[in-house]
């Protein structure tokens, strides 16, 4: 029986429904895990897949493409390795891991509490690996107790997660929280992988954290980072320990939230914006915050700004940006004249954008409404509290890996009001309710971050009483 094993944590950004090109990935990082002396490396949920959404996950083709490359990896020498990736059973589609070892698939173990449109896999058992036996939990099992006492009392000595959970307001310390309760409940070490990756308004760190069974922290790696990191365990009596590595502090709320932000608008540009970005300048507060923003994320030659206001003229300068300058006065004189109607400003600017986007093929970012299917709108789910933080933080801040201006001086959006007249008239529950669902459907996506990894999901996971499926 082997005394000590030697795992490494992979955190990569996967691309979405391409397992070619995750498998190379994959394929890469396990050379430099063997280069380490790893004996196994645990990669994120879909590291294989991307997080393809349940309807393409059931296309056949996706699906045959995954298991030829879930084939091709296991037949490659090197460690273990622990895939995230969707599985085929049959009828039924899970949220699965995959344990490659010995040149076979050695295991599969599939959600028992799926997300919604993946089908619920069996309560799991342990996975006996090289004298250990494993705890493997797909998705969100870790998050409740049920999963975990399940592995703990069928013999398991290792709980290892791998998850997709959403950057969150707070969500740093319920996570903790949460790993701290399976630990104590359990007796038992856990290892937690989160992805790494952004789709629509969920953004994933690809943080990790060990905890051993004595609920003492070992490892806790930075989130928003890219890497391989080599953890040693030792048996200690009947249970493993990891040997403590030094803790990264995490980042504070504002560059956690700049850091979401960035990744969210990095992969959604990723998939939807070949050409470029195109960005409107005027003369609010957001506008500015949002080409700090964009100034950050992405390299001069692949922005364009374009400015829509000249009040917007001197911030642009102040940060460096050369825009284009439609003349709107023109095409405002000959709205109004056909509309018979003076033509807002909020309104010609959105068709100015939407028309230049149409045009250059490119992905526009907004703080408004678009008919542009990209468009993409990072401050949309962000209260004026928040965006306010985010300017006066960026402003004296400049962590490493941005690419924007050293003091950008964004301007702060005012205080919100209080008091008489600063809210808007009175409206019913059922207007206000209709109006709000108006809005999210007509407003493109933005990264989302309130809290709700961790509410009762007992109506959401499109199996309210989910039957066992056959096993793995």
């Amino acid at each position: 029986m082997a005394d000590t094993l030697r795992i490494a944590l992979a955190r990569f950004n996967p691309l979405m429904a391409e397992p070619e090109a995750n498998a190379a990935a994959l394929d890469a990082l396990r050379a430099e895990a063997a280069g380490q002396g790893a004996e196994l490396i645990i990669t994120p949920a879909f590291s294989l897949s991307g997080a393809v959404p349940p309807a393409l996950a059931r296309d056949p083709a996706l699906a045959a493409a995954l298991e030829s490359a879930l084939a091709a990896l296991a037949a490659r020498p090197g460690p273990a390795m622990l895939v995230g990736a969707p599985w085929r059973n049959g009828t039924l589609l899970h949220e699965a891991v995959h344990l490659l070892d010995g040149g076979a698939i050695r295991a599969r173990r599939a959600a028992h509490e799926p997300g919604s449109g993946f089908d619920p896999g069996p309560a799991p058992g342990p996975v006996a690996w090289r004298g250990a036996r494993l705890g493997l939990m797909a998705g969100r099992d870790w998050r409740r107790p049920a999963t975990p006492e399940t592995l703990a009392e069928t013999g398991a000595e290792l709980l290892v997660a791998l998850d997709s959970l959403p950057h969150e307001t707070g969500g740093a310390e319920r996570i903790l929280q949460a790993a701290l309760a399976r630990a104590v409940e359990n007796g038992l070490p856990l290892l937690l992988l989160n992805r790494l990756g952004a789709e629509d308004e969920d953004a994933h760190d690809g943080a990790a954290l060990v905890l051993n069974a004595d609920r003492s922290p070992a490892l806790r790696l930075p989130p928003f980072t890219e890497g391989l990191t080599l953890t040693e365990w030792r048996r200690d009596g009947l249970s493993w320990r990891c040997v403590p590595q030094p803790l990264h502090a995490p980042p504070g709320p504002e560059e956690s939230l700049w850091r979401a932000l960035i990744l969210a608008l990095r992969d959604h540009a990723g998939r939807h914006a070949p050409a470029g970005i195109l960005l409107p300048l005027t003369a609010s507060p957001d506008s500015s915050l949002l080409a700090v923003l964009a100034m950050d994320a992405f390299a001069p030659e692949a922005i364009r700004p374009v400015l829509l206001d000249e009040a917007a003229l001197p911030a642009a300068e102040r940060l460096g940006l050369s825009p284009l300058r439609p003349a709107l006065a023109p095409a405002a004189a000959m709205l109004s004249q056909a509309l018979g109607a003076p033509v807002a400003g909020e309104d010609l600017h959105r068709l100015a954008l939407d028309s230049l986007a149409r045009s250059g093929g490119l992905l526009p970012l907004v703080t408004g409404s678009s008919a542009i299917a990209s468009a993409f709108a990072p401050l949309r789910h962000l209260s004026r509290a928040q965006r306010r933080a985010l300017a006066a933080w960026r402003n004296a801040h400049r962590p490493a890996g941005l690419r924007g201006p050293e003091r950008p001086a964004i301007p702060l959006p005012p205080e919100a009001q209080a008091g008489p007249g600063a809210d808007p008239p009175a409206a019913t529950l059922w207007q206000s309710l209709a109006h709000a669902d108006y809005k999210r459907r007509h407003l493109p996506p933005g990264l989302n971050p309130a809290p709700r990894a961790f509410q009762d999901r007992t109506h959401s996971l499109g199996h309210p009483n989910p039957q066992e499926a056959p096993a793995p």
